[in-house]
């Protein structure tokens, strides 16, 4: 390995972006043995210790729910640093503290505020988030959980009609939450005025479950079982009328009902506006994990010595082009993604209350490419890191199992990831310039002499439509850039003539959508979400240390590239690059592997991961760890459930 060409701690500060002392502070919490990982331990005793690591960080007020009004940049940041340590814990945080409290703090009014917002910090009150039915998970706003108001009581009777109304895989429920918010349609005098939120106590201090409340534990999951999963009934439950979070709707004494939004899709978008942080959170805890991951096996391969030239076990597998190939972009692609995600936490941020529609609808695509992406890239990681690092891969206290099931609760939590690039899709098409993608599209298989003709025949510029196939060097970041754009208006055009075809058919649109046209959906919303962080990364390098110009330029480069060599098949199929360009793009993509290769151990520990949390024996010296009479001395402490490492 070559020296660094910059110092991993100073790029660790670029990388955390915001919040240092914060993000210190965790760092240094998790000093304490409550936070080594345990092993072959019972599901209850998971659930408690997960339990007890967020009472300490709460004890330590390294995070409030007030941090949504002064620094929403620190809810994120404590989400990205206790992923790194246990997804159970950052799980149920993410509840209390961004769907439970967030909603308290934003939908809710200064009653439920003064009842529940200091409980909520210091987790004397816990909650839930009861928005998911069991029939009902992607379609939400046809939820059956009904809150009746009775005039005679001045309460709201909140109740479940059916085994498909129960809200399921409900967070904190199983075992700790003393409080659920419950969506439910609220029913006045025979007529559904749409969804509401309201705070329902389903447990008293001694979590003893409330009449009328029906709580089943979802028991053992494939992972994050430190987190304790419910599906929740209510059997006409009464509440106060002031149990309704009101900062968008009032129903006064006398029963009447009075919304700031009108329709009942408008009252559920703006109820459920709690997921847009979510999805943020998500991306954040997930992104710590993968770069754990990546710290423990980029560590391992340099170590790990295997076959070399002599024949002997002399040469660390990390110069292995398979492994360079293998786990090289993925250091590309975290260091892409976090400064990407940094620019839409910034986004998010700045979005207060404006009412400005587009200025929103761009922070929600953002937000839901960053979870989307992020989630996606750490399942990825956490298998590719697997593999390569093979059996020790496999051992639960190398963690990268911890980093696969998290990927995989990520992808489906705040949204599922697929139906999050659906989204997407759908409001780049609403959001296009009709005349535009009607061109593209006539013209996107056109043969390069018959198309100046048919632009004249259009009344089109010949430099407006997206070129028959690019030219140019795929080691230049302004081409790079070009074929990014090209393709995620390629397959815009691509999409709006497969609708428009369908139209004219007699189909109808979620025909066509949701039975025909998937693939060209998705593959449009993995084009515009790739191509904004290779934008947001190039942008990034302005406001970077010029010293690290040249190595975060090529990391970048390698990211963008290996997004494109994984989808050459369609590149070369709609004609946007050559077959020379492809064979060009494999072998620009090993070079850089190559070359950033030397600089893997530095790149690494720019993510910031300290010695005392990387519990992973592959990340230390493995080999004194397999030693005879260590690993003699650690197993029965393992099979006890002490802490490893």
């Amino acid at each position: 390995m070559s020296s660094p060409t910059f110092d991993p701690s100073a790029m660790q500060r670029w990388l955390d972006h915001d919040n240092h002392d914060t993000r210190d502070g965790l760092r240094a919490l998790f000093r304490d043995p409550l936070f080594t990982p345990r092993y072959n331990i019972s599901l209850d005793e998971e659930r408690d210790l997960a339990l007890r690591r967020l009472q300490a960080i709460c004890d330590a007020g390294l995070i409030s729910v007030t941090d949504f009004r002064h620094n929403p940049h620190r809810i994120f940041s404590v989400h990205e640093t206790v992923g790194m340590m246990d997804g159970s814990t950052a799980t149920k945080m993410t509840v209390q503290f961004n769907l439970f409290g967030g909603t308290v703090l934003k939908l809710g009014t200064q009653g439920h505020h003064d009842l529940l917002l200091d409980d909520i910090d210091s987790l004397a009150s816990i909650g839930c988030f009861g928005l998911t039915e069991l029939g009902f998970g992607n379609n939400a706003i046809e939820m059956q959980t009904t809150a009746t108001y009775d005039r005679d009581t001045d309460e709201f009777v909140v109740h479940t009609p059916s085994p498909m109304a129960r809200k399921y895989w409900i967070t904190n429920g199983a075992v700790h939450a003393h409080y659920v918010v419950v969506f439910a349609q609220l029913m006045l005098d025979g007529t559904n005025e749409g969804i509401h939120g309201f705070v329902v106590p389903i447990r008293d201090k001694a979590r003893n479950v409330l009449p009328g409340v029906t709580v089943w534990d979802m028991g053992v999951k494939i992972g994050v079982n430190g987190v304790d999963n419910a599906s929740i009934g209510f059997d006409h439950v009464r509440v106060p009328r002031s149990a309704m979070l009101d900062a968008t709707s009032k129903l006064s004494a006398d029963g009447e009902l009075t919304c700031e939004v009108r329709s009942r899709r408008g009252r559920f978008l703006s109820l459920a506006d709690q997921l847009l942080s979510g999805r943020l959170c998500i991306a954040a805890m997930t992104l710590g994990a993968t770069k754990v991951g990546l710290d423990s096996a980029i560590r391992y391969a340099s170590g790990r010595l295997a076959v070399g030239p002599t024949g002997k076990s002399d040469t660390p597998i990390l110069t292995y082009q398979l492994q360079q190939r293998a786990l090289m972009p993925l250091v590309a692609k975290t260091y892409a993604l976090n400064v990407a995600f940094n620019h839409v936490k910034d986004r998010y941020a700045a979005l207060g209350k404006t009412t400005d529609r587009e200025t929103y609808t761009d922070v929600l695509l953002l937000c839901c490419a960053m979870k989307a992406l992020i989630s996606w890239h750490a399942e990825d990681t956490a298998t590719t890191c697997r593999e390569r690092c093979g059996g020790q891969g496999f051992l639960a206290a190398n963690r990268l199992g911890e980093g696969i099931i998290g990927g995989h609760a990520g992808m489906t939590a705040e949204g599922d990831n697929r139906v999050l690039m659906q989204k997407i899709a759908k409001e780049l098409l609403a959001r296009a310039d009709k005349r535009q993608i009607a061109q593209e599209a006539a013209l996107a298989f056109v043969p390069g002499p018959l198309r100046r003709p048919l632009e004249a025949a259009l009344g089109g510029d010949a430099t407006a439509a997206v070129p028959a196939v690019l030219r140019g060097n795929l080691s230049d970041p302004d081409f790079v850039l070009q074929v990014l754009r090209a393709r995620e208006q390629r397959r815009l055009a691509g999409l709006a003539l497969r609708l428009n075809q369908g139209k004219k058919r007699g189909k109808g649109l979620f025909d066509v959508w949701m039975l025909e046209a998937s693939d060209q959906v998705q593959g449009l919303a993995q084009a515009y979400a790739e191509r904004v962080v290779y934008e947001q990364a190039r942008a990034a390098l302005q406001r970077c240390d010029p010293a690290w110009v040249p190595t975060l330029g090529r990391l970048f480069l390698l990211a963008a590239l290996d997004g494109l060599e994984r989808d050459l098949g369609p590149l070369l199929a709609d004609g946007l690059l050559t077959p020379k360009s492809g064979r060009e793009l494999q072998d620009l993509n090993r070079s850089l592997c190559r070359e950033l290769g030397a600089d893997a151990l530095a790149l690494v520990e720019g993510f910031g991961v300290p010695a005392h949390m990387q519990h992973a024996p592959i990340a230390g010296d493995w080999l004194a760890y397999n030693a005879f009479d260590n690993f003699g001395e650690l197993l029965p402490e393992l099979q006890r459930g002490a802490p490893a490492g």
